[in-house]
């Protein structure tokens, strides 16, 4: 097999199961959060608030250049596929001016910053490398679809901008209008997921340094927190018409 077939055939498979990624991620951290050292934290609470905030914020940023880039994109295309591709239209405005790849640039933020938490420089090597050869082979196989549909169109949008590091100098406002709807519909799973990811860091680092699992008052206003808005927002959307088009 060419090795851009190969190419082609693995990144179809890992764009149908990209959701997954979070099981690959628990199984790699997990165990290496509880082997790895922590002691240079237990007496460094100024840098364990430096990399809490450094690390909430960044995941956060990632959530809202996600929300901005699902809100703007035009319906049935590749920013809003979830299953299969789909392109009715090319995105080439708002966050697509300046990134060809922008919700993977979104998610790679969003990853780091969970990786921050951990505060293990090995372990965000390899999960970085690891998210760079996952994503690398889905972009692949994205933009020959695209390349197959649009033709000229798209290879002239690919040739301006660059793949997976936004350029923001090329920014061009979006021609779409921004749907409320659309993020709150796309992007709750993906908040809870976060939200649920980081209290499971905060509990395994913590036994990582403490040797046991202390339940502290705030993980259960962030559990709480994290069940009562995944709740709600379920039953908006399957019980009202407010997430309909």
């Amino acid at each position: 097999m060419a090795l851009k077939d190969s190419f082609l055939k693995s990144g179809q498979y890992l764009f149908r199961y990209r959701g997954h990624l979070p099981i690959l991620f628990f199984l790699i951290i997990l165990p290496a959060t509880y082997f790895f050292d922590y002691s240079f934290l237990k007496d460094s609470p100024v840098l364990v608030r430096f990399i809490t905030i450094s690390s909430i914020c960044l995941f956060s940023f990632g959530h809202i250049l996600r929300a901005i880039i699902i809100g703007s994109s035009a319906r049935h295309t590749s920013g809003r596929n979830r299953d299969q591709q789909v392109a009715h239209q090319l995105n080439t405005t708002g966050c697509y001016s300046m990134v060809r790849h922008p919700l993977y640039f979104a998610n790679f933020l969003i990853w780091f910053g969970l990786l921050i938490y951990l505060a293990n420089p090995l372990l965000g090597l390899l999960i970085c490398a690891g998210f760079w050869l996952f994503y690398e082979r889905i972009m692949f196989t994205e933009e020959q679809f695209l390349l197959l549909s649009f033709g000229n169109q798209f290879e002239d949008w690919a040739r301006s901008v660059p793949a997976f590091v936004p350029n923001i100098f090329l920014y061009k406002k979006s021609s779409n209008r921004f749907s409320i709807k659309s993020v709150f519909t796309n992007e709750y799973p993906s908040i809870i997921s976060t939200l649920t990811t980081f209290l499971i860091l905060i509990l395994a680092r913590r036994y990582s340094i403490d040797g046991a699992l202390n339940w502290q008052w705030n993980d259960a206003y962030l559990a709480s927190s994290i069940f009562i808005f995944g709740i709600s927002f379920r039953m908006i959307k399957h019980r009202t018409d407010w997430f309909k088009h």
